[in-house]
């Protein structure tokens, strides 16, 4: 591929990714909807969506969370939010930057901090090959975990390559389906459980991911079952091309998954068969890791 090509690739990425992260953010920020209004438990679930909300889009920029984004992303009326993020500024969870916008106070890190101490083994066991995944490709390579009917970005890591992938972020969330992680989880659940991923899904799919064909996810989950690793051909984000392969744990539901993204001419031809090579191999260390831990 030219360089011009490779350029308008990476800047498709860019855009796409750019659209996945707001679906991501609107995932977060609607994760309460369903439970029945005006009950206590739902006050505090949304609190804690437009905490995560902060966390996201703060996490991106040095100027912090905007009053109007959070409200128009988390679609809640101004003066709620406004009203919301002062509770969580009063207890040490927000703070307010002296430019107007909003990030995660003093309180959320030390949680933060304390979380540390009691973190799944499996994203800690991951970091080490997360690192050689992103060495030995010089892609981005990603931990995928598995939360209810959606999956989450639990890490990543960037190799020293030239193009960087932006379609998933540490923290992003999106329906069990989306994206190469994903997808390859579905693959180690039996057709009716994934039957019934897709239906619990399906107005989150029909809103935020109109252009997603489910039919073609179904297509890649049988194939994954048949080659035992997911190639995911840029259907999520444009010019995004990524492999997955999910990480079999002994005596545990398939809740993870490893996956490498890069641009079309990284994820296609005889280099699927080296990435995914590379991908087995580290999740055959994770794994064998954690059932030593657990046999003791």
């Amino acid at each position: 591929m030219h360089n011009g090509d490779e350029a308008h690739d990476d800047h498709r990425m860019k855009m796409r990714g750019k659209i996945l992260r707001r679906s991501a953010s609107f995932n977060v920020a609607h994760a309460v909807d369903d439970l029945e209004p005006g009950t206590g438990a739902q006050s505090i679930q949304r609190a804690l969506s437009l905490l995560n909300l902060v966390g996201l889009i703060a996490g991106e920029r040095g100027s912090g969370a905007s009053l109007s984004e959070v409200a128009s992303i988390s679609g809640r009326p101004k003066a709620s939010v406004h009203r919301m993020l002062q509770a969580l500024i009063a207890m040490g969870y927000v703070e307010r930057l002296e430019e107007g916008g909003y990030r995660l106070g003093v309180q959320s890190q030390i949680l933060g901090q304390l979380a540390q101490k009691s973190v799944d083994p499996l994203v800690t066991e991951s970091e080490s090959s997360l690192l050689r995944l992103a060495e030995l490709s010089r892609d981005t390579a990603f931990l995928t975990l598995r939360t209810g009917s959606y999956s989450i970005c639990a890490r990543r890591e960037e190799g020293f390559g030239e193009i960087l992938n932006n379609a998933l972020s540490v923290g992003d969330r999106h329906p069990l389906g989306i994206g190469a992680g994903s997808l390859a989880i579905l693959s180690e659940l039996s057709p009716a459980e994934v039957d019934a991923q897709f239906e619990a899904n399906a107005q989150i799919f029909a809103e935020r991911y109109p252009k997603v064909s489910v039919t073609q996810l179904r297509d890649i989950i049988d194939r994954a079952r048949v080659d035992g690793f997911v190639h995911n051909p840029g259907l999520f984000a444009q010019g995004s091309w990524a492999v997955g392969v999910p990480l079999r744990i002994r005596g545990s539901r398939p809740r993870a998954a490893l996956s490498i993204a890069s641009i079309a001419d990284r994820v296609t031809g005889p280099r699927v068969e080296r990435l995914v090579a590379l991908l087995r191999r580290e999740a055959k260390t994770i794994t064998e890791a954690l059932s030593t831990q657990a046999d003791p």
